[in-house]
This record gives C-alpha cells, sequence and structure tokens, in this order.
C-alpha cells in the first residue's frame, strides 16, 4: 500500500513538476487518468465475455496433445521392446557371420595353399620331366606355369604374383640352359655361322637334324618370357629402342657377337678408328651370308605355333645392327675430337643405314644407325661438320681449272651444264642422301636449311666472280655463270616438287605456323593446308632474278655493239634511192652491212654460248630492242621515197628477219613496228592520202578500226601519221 502510495506521489511529481504555476496542469492529468480508467473498465467488461471460450479451446487442446503423448509413449515403449528382440536376434547373426568368416578365410587360405601346391606339382613334374630329358612334357608344363603367372597379373595377391614369378624365373634359367646346349650342339653340327672355316664349305645337312633344329627351335619360342616378366640388360640409353630378340635368334647370334667382339674390341689390329667400314662391312656381310637361311628354317617354326606375327629375319638383322649401334657409340666419344676421323665414321654410318634400308629393306620402323648420330651433342658436331666440309668442296669446285667446261653429256648440251654447276647439285644430292634417312622431321629440316644456307652462298660467290671478271659480258665468265645459274634453278624447282622436299616443306609451314602462334600466345588451331609451292621458293627466285638481270647485260651488250655500227645506215640518204623500176634487183643496203654483219656474229655468239631457254630470252630482248631502234632511229629521223621504202622493207624481211629465222619460225611476228611502218611507207600513195584523211578525221577508236584493215595492229594512228609523214610523195605536216 506504501509503495502504491509513493508510486503515485512520483507519478504527480513527474507530471505537475516543482513549479507551482504549473498546476493547472492538474486538470489535463485528471482527464488523461479518466480515460485510462475507462479503458481499463471497458478491457474488464471483453474479458468478463470472451474469457470463458478461450479458456475452454486451451483445455481441449491441451487434453488433446495430453492423449497423443500417451500413444506416443505407448508406441516408444513397444519400439523399444522390438529394438532390444532385434539386437538380441543380430548378436546371434553377428556370432554366426564370424563363423562365416572364418570359414571364408579358412577356405580361401586352403585354396591358397592347394594354389601353390599346383604350382609344386607343376615344378616337380618338370623337376623329373627334365631329369628324364623329355623336353616335350617339360615345355608343355612350362608352357601352364606361364599361363597361370599371366592370370594372375590382375589378382591382388601380389605374394602369389612374385612367387609364381620367381618360379617360372627358375625353370626359365633351367630349361634355357639345357635347351641352349642342345641348341648349340645342332648349330654345330649344321655348321653355324656360315662364316670363317664353314663359310666354304660344301654341307647339307641331314634331314633329321633340320627336324630337331625345328622341334628345338619351337621349344625355345615356348620358353620366352612373358614380356611383363622379362629384362633386358640395357648398357645404353640409345639401346631402349632395341626391344629383345627371341630365344632362338638370340642364340644365333651368339657367336657372331662373340666373333664381333673379339675382332672390334681391344688391341686387335682389326679394331682400328679409321677403318670403321671394317665393322660396318662385316655387320653387313653376315645379314646377307644368313638372312635367307634364317627365313627359310626358322619363321616356319615361330609361324607352326601361332607366332605368325615375328618376323624372325628382322630380328636377325637387328640383333647384329645393335652391335654396330653399341661400337658406334662407343667410337663417337673417342673420335668426336678428331675431324677427319669424326667424318669418316659418320660417312660410314650412314652409308651402313643406306644399305640396310635400300638394299637389305631393313623396316624403317626399327632403330639403326642415325638414332647413335642424333643424340643433341652428336648431331650439333655433325651438322657443323656438314657445313664445314661442304664449305670446302664449293671452293674447290669454283677455283678449279675446269669449272666452267660444259659436260660432254649430249643430253643436256641444250642446257650447257657446266662442271661447276653438276658438281655443285651434286654435293648438294650426297647431302640431302645422308639425312633422308633421319626419322625427326626436325633433324631434316636442320639439314635443309643447311642447304639453303650453301645455294645463298654459292650464289654469293658467283655473283664475286662476276665482279672480278667483268669485262666484254660475251667473252668473259657472264655466260657461263648465266648458264650455271639457270641449270641449278631449273633442276632445284623439280627438286621441289619431289615426296622429300614436299614432306619438308608441309613440315616446316608447320613448325613455323606453331612457332607464329607460340610468339603471339594464340591456341595452335590452323592446319596447314593444300601445299603450294616448295621449299626453293625464295631461292630459285634470288636465281632467277640474278639471271635476269645477266641476260639484260648481255642483250644491252650486243644491242650496243651492233648500234655502233649503224651510224651510216641512220644516215643514209632514203629520201633519194633507186626504187624497183630503175634497178634490176634489189640487195642489202651497203651502209647497212656492217649492222647486220655484228648483228648475225652476236648472235650465232649466243646461241653458241648460252643454253637454250637463255637464248631464246636474249634474242626476244634484242629483236624487242632493235623494232623499237629501227623504228625511232632510222624511220621517223629520215624521209622516204618509194625508192627508199622499198630498200627498207627489203631490208628488213630480206635480211633482218632470215637472220632470226635462223632460230625461230615467224620472226616477223618480233618485230611488230618496224613491219607495220614498212606497210605504211609502201602502200600505193592514194590509199596513204586517204589514209591520213582518214585518220585526221576520226576519232582513235576508228582510227584503230582502219589502221587494223591495212594489217597494223600494235601502232596507234598518231604514231601512223608520223610514219606517213616521213613520205616524199606526200606533204604533210
Amino acid at each position: 500500500m506504501v509503495d502504491a502510495k509513493e508510486t503515485i506521489i512520483q507519478k504527480f511529481n513527474m507530471e505537475l513538476g516543482n513549479d507551482l504555476k504549473g498546476l493547472n496542469k492538474i486538470y489535463e492529468f485528471h482527464q488523461s487518468l479518466n480515460a485510462q480508467k475507462n479503458e481499463i473498465e471497458k478491457s474488464l467488461s471483453m474479458a468478463s465475455t470472451e474469457a470463458p471460450s478461450k479458456v475452454k479451446a486451451v483445455i481441449e487442446s491441451v487434453e488433446k496433445i495430453s492423449v497423443e503423448f500417451q500413444q506416443l509413449e505407448e508406441n516408444s515403449a513397444e519400439f523399444r521392446g522390438n529394438i532390444q528382440e532385434t539386437m538380441q536376434e543380430n548378436d546371434k547373426s553377428f556370432e554366426m557371420q564370424k563363423i562365416i568368416n572364418v570359414i571364408s578365410y579358412l577356405d580361401k587360405s586352403l585354396s591358397y595353399l592347394n594354389f601353390i601346391k599346383y604350382v609344386e606339382n607343376i615344378s616337380d613334374e618338370i623337376q623329373v620331366s627334365l631329369t628324364n630329358g623329355d623336353d616335350e612334357s617339360t615345355i608343355s608344363l612350362y608352357a601352364d606355369l606361364t599361363n597361370i603367372s599371366c592370370q594372375l597379373r590382375s589378382s591382388n595377391c601380389h605374394y602369389l604374383q612374385n612367387y609364381v614369378k620367381e618360379t617360372l624365373h627358375f625353370w626359365h634359367n633351367l630349361i634355357k640352359d639345357k635347351l641352349s646346349k642342345e641348341y648349340n650342339d645342332i648349330l654345330k653340327t649344321l655348321k653355324w655361322p656360315f662364316c670363317g672355316s664353314n663359310a666354304n664349305t660344301l654341307h647339307t645337312p641331314m634331314p633329321e637334324t633340320l627336324i630337331k633344329f625345328k622341334i628345338l627351335t619351337e621349344y625355345l619360342l615356348h620358353l620366352q618370357l612373358p614380356e611383363e616378366s622379362a629384362k633386358s640388360v640395357v648398357t645404353s640409353v640409345l639401346l631402349t629402342d632395341f626391344t629383345p630378340v627371341s630365344l632362338p635368334i638370340s642364340l644365333l647370334v651368339r657367336p657372331l657377337r662373340q666373333r664381333f667382339i673379339y675382332h672390334f674390341t681391344g688391341s686387335k689390329l682389326t679394331n682400328r678408328q679409321d677403318k670403321p667400314e671394317w665393322f660396318f662391312t662385316q655387320i653387313l656381310t653376315w645379314i646377307k651370308d644368313h638372312v635367307q637361311w634364317v627365313q627359310k628354317n626358322v619363321q616356319p617354326a615361330a609361324n607352326s605355333i601361332g607366332l605368325n606375327y615375328i618376323d624372325m629375319k628382322v630380328e636377325f638383322m637387328r640383333a647384329l645392327i645393335q652391335l654396330a649401334v653399341e661400337k658406334l657409340h662407343s667410337e663417337l666419344s673417342i673420335v668426336q675430337y678428331d675431324d677427319a676421323l669424326f667424318a669418316h665414321l659418320v660417312d660410314e654410318a650412314l652409308g651402313f643405314e643406306r644399305e640396310l634400308r635400300e638394299t637389305l629393306f631393313y623396316p624403317s620402323t626399327q632403330p639403326a644407325t642415325v638414332f647413335v648420330l642424333t643424340q643433341a651433342h652428336i648431331f650439333v658436331k655433325w651438322i657443323n661438320m656438314e657445313k664445314k666440309y661442304a664449305t670446302e668442296k664449293m671452293d674447290a669446285i669454283l677455283s678449279s681449272n675446269t669449272a666452267w667446261d660444259k659436260l660432254p653429256s649430249s643430253d643436256t648440251d641444250d642446257m650447257k651444264v657446266t662442271e661447276c654447276a653438276d658438281a655443285f647439285l651434286t654435293l648438294l644430292t650426297t647431302i640431302s642422301d645422308r639425312y633422308k634417312h633421319l626419322p625427326q622431321p626436325g633433324h631434316r629440316l636442320q639439314f635443309l636449311e643447311l642447304q639453303l644456307e650453301l645455294i645463298d652462298d654459292w650464289r654469293v660467290r658467283l655473283l664475286q666472280l662476276l665482279h672480278e671478271n667483268y669485262e666484254d659480258p660475251l667473252t668473259s665468265l657472264m655466260p657461263c655463270i648465266l648458264n650455271t645459274l639457270h641449270y641449278v634453278a631449273t633442276v632445284l624447282e623439280e627438286w621441289g616438287v619431289t615426296v622429300h622436299f614436299l614432306q619438308l616443306y608441309f613440315f616446316k609451314q608447320q613448325f613455323e605456323t606453331v612457332e607464329t602462334a607460340t610468339l603471339k600466345g594464340n591456341d595452335i588451331t590452323t592446319n596447314v593446308g593444300e601445299v603450294e609451292g616448295s621449299v626453293f621458293d625464295e631461292a630459285v627466285a634470288l636465281l632467277r632474278r640474278l639471271e635476269k638481270k645477266l641476260i639484260n647485260e648481255i642483250s644491252d651488250s650486243v644491242s650496243l655493239d651492233v648500234k655502233a655500227k649503224s651510224r651510216p645506215y641512220r644516215t643514209d640518204k632514203w629520201f633519194a634511192m633507186q626504187s624497183t623500176k630503175e634497178i634490176v634487183s634489189l640487195s642489202v643496203t651497203p651502209s647497212g652491212y656492217s649492222m647486220f654483219q655484228e648483228l648475225a656474229t652476236q648472235l650465232n655468239l649466243l646461241h653458241n654460248t648460252l643454253a637454250l631457254p637463255l637464248f631464246q630470252q636474249a634474242w626476244k630482248t634484242l629483236a624487242s630492242q632493235f623494232d623499237q631502234f629501227i623504228l625511232e632511229e632510222v624511220v621517223l629521223v629520215n624521209h622516204f621515197n618509194m625508192g627508199g621504202a622499198e630498200q627498207l622493207q627489203y631490208d628488213i624481211f630480206r635480211n633482218l628477219f632470215p637472220l632470226f629465222g635462223l632460230y625461230i619460225s615467224e620472226p616477223e611476228s618480233y618485230f611488230p613496228l618496224i613491219k607495220e611502218a614498212c606497210i605504211l611507207l609502201n602502200i600505193m600513195l592514194g590509199s596513204a592520202m586517204l589514209l591520213v584523211e582518214a585518220l585526221n578525221n576520226e576519232d582513235e577508236l576508228a582510227g584503230r578500226e582502219i589502221l587494223a584493215d591495212l594489217g597494223i595492229y600494235k601502232m596507234s594512228p598518231e604514231l601512223a601519221l608520223k610514219i606517213i609523214g616521213t613520205r616524199t610523195d606526200i606533204t604533210y605536216v
């Protein structure tokens, strides 16, 4: 009660404050309290009417929840009982499962032991067969053991796998030793290998011996370890490319290997660093002497047991080539610091490779000596040596006393091939032959770049020779150099469309595409389409450009010599010559003798010194120059009476054209201007006057049509009027 009083006092103090003048707020406070009172009464009145229904609803809801809770409690108790019952049953099942697992484990263990017992039984049987000398049974049992080993590859029993594998290796070694001894005995009976004292012995083996050899070969092929179990001995990284050969081939090669090691290692006289051809030749000889016998007697044995996919001849060759590769590898490490020995060794290795591929048809997929030569440090040394010796050879070719002599071959007489051109192309061909068997395109492209570099260097050297011997073009080295340039460029164009160089061009485009995309950071999506052009396009273009320049120089020189003797002819009295009516017959104008004689001499000299295609270019150039020269320096600067016009036409048609007619048909077609000028100078006077009138009154197109009716096609109406104006019988300005 006291608290309520204090609360009321605090409420009054808060509303009225300490100011006595604020007592007038009491009325407002009184009204507010009345309003609150009314609100409370109203609220109590509403509660008295609504409370019973809400309370009832709540009570019903609580009762419903209580019923559901009781049901859930009963279900829970029932479920708990079921769980306990199930757990009791599961405990029984779990105990049963343990028993089953133990039984399963014991069963697997028994199977494991039985499997081991089975392998041991096979081993015992193999032992018995070996003891009794029953090779067929031994091999059959060994084949069963091999099949078991193969079947276990996917098994997780690694210890069992190793056990079977070790067992297999154990019996493999024992059986191989036994069969190898028998095989070697048979080979001795067959006088194998066919070299040394056996090379010239005429010996025909007994059929029984060959049959036994075939049977033993089959046994040895069956004895071959699975690929996963075979352990090849690799003495060098290079030899990883040589897959192991079959056991029969290995035994056939063994005596040859022993002979090779005896003769080509250590201090033997046959083991000379300056004579690598000796061991290469020995390998080739052994292959040639034995490969057909291997094909005839060993391959059928492989075919009979389903090993048709094994080419015994190739395996025999590969085993012997491996000897050469091992020897080459060891020799290169010694002679790489001696240029002469290194170059000779590379030459012999390449010759050996070429003989294998082209004569003995050794498959390109099989490794040989170029695999050794393409090691990074050896390849760099090799290509540098190629460049060095090629440059020296090129110097020798160009400095030879007979470098510019023509070859006597009649087939290339029209080309006038020089020894220099033929020797240089032979040099390039030799380089191509040396690298064409390289398996990697990148290596071949490096040699191609060397060839292109040599071609460009050779072109520069010819330019230097031209500058050193620059005098009268026709009497200097220029015609010989020109013939050489033309022939080499022509041959390079032919080479460019061969399979070898088209492949290199394709690879070069691919490499350039990849390099460009890499530099720009783009994806390599562009595929090289149809091959257009060749690897020699740039080189040939430079040679043709020089060729054209020299042709023009020679043509200009001839033209100047002829023009130098043309002055009397150009200044002759064309306006006062006799016509055909006044003389018996026409002859060449005397003032033109020296000019035409010089032209005939120079044309003959060009024909004798230049290759036919070059001569054709030269005379066409000369014809064009003289056509323009006679028109401008004779016709347009002189005046012609009827006799002068007839004389000029006689000189042109009966002397100039026949000079060129010695080398071409229809030479007049190459002198269109002077030919048409002769037509205009010799047409009838009336026709000439009508033509002048028509050309003066018509436009250019109509004028050309009028001239065409007279057989004049190249000359413009304006030029035609100038020529007609040189006639003395027409007054024309």
